[in-house]
């Protein structure tokens, strides 16, 4: 009995070895993207000033905004909920590359606490598809002024720009992610070409 037993537990065991083994992890975020793709991907691409936020009332961090400029998937001056990442600045304006969520989040403790039950959009791709915009002086362009501009955060290790669009601080310098400014007027100009329908 007792040799059947220890059989029977080496038998269990081997097939939940060879189970482990044959189990494949699939990766999938943060993704590569063209910015033609990641635009694409996304539900609502957006330039939104945050007005509040709530990292308490529910599951995740959530953001209220207003949208600036709309360019898919919203219309200008409404306002939107979206996350889950925490760390952006109230006031400030980011360039947001949004998936809707199907079901609307609730807060964790009554339905009326903080924004209540609302419809919510999420930043994916870990947190590369939400771009923050600043008043930047790094524009080193040899001949080109100004050297300061409104400018757009990019972390172009997992964002692929076109090769005409400078980013700064150069690849030689490394910054860490690969996030790189680049001047807002032209990834506007970008992002309003990918959201015209194709002629």
């Amino acid at each position: 009995m007792a040799r059947r037993m220890v059989v029977l537990v080496i038998a269990v065991l081997t097939s939940a070895w060879v189970y482990a083994q044959s189990q494949t992890v699939t990766i999938t975020e943060p993704g590569i993207y063209e910015i033609g793709d990641l635009f694409k991907s996304a539900d609502v691409v957006a330039q939104v000033r945050i007005v509040s936020g709530d990292a308490e009332n529910y599951d995740c961090a959530v953001y209220k905004g207003e949208v600036i400029q709309s360019f898919k998937g919203i219309q200008s001056k409404t306002i939107i909920y979206f996350g889950p990442f925490v760390g952006h600045r109230l006031g400030d304006e980011y360039i947001l590359f949004l998936r809707n969520v199907d079901q609307p989040i609730t807060p964790k403790t009554t339905a009326t606490a903080s924004y209540g039950t609302i419809h919510y959009s999420k930043v994916f791709n870990q947190g590369y598809s939400s771009m923050e915009t600043s008043y930047e002086c790094v524009f080193d362009e040899e001949g080109v002024l100004p050297k300061c501009d409104y400018a757009v955060r990019v972390c172009t290790d997992y964002i692929k720009l076109p090769k005409a669009m400078s980013a700064f601080p150069p690849e030689s310098n490394d910054p860490p992610f690969g996030c790189r400014w680049v001047r807002k007027t032209g990834f506007l100009s970008l992002l309003d070409t990918l959201g015209r329908p194709k002629k």
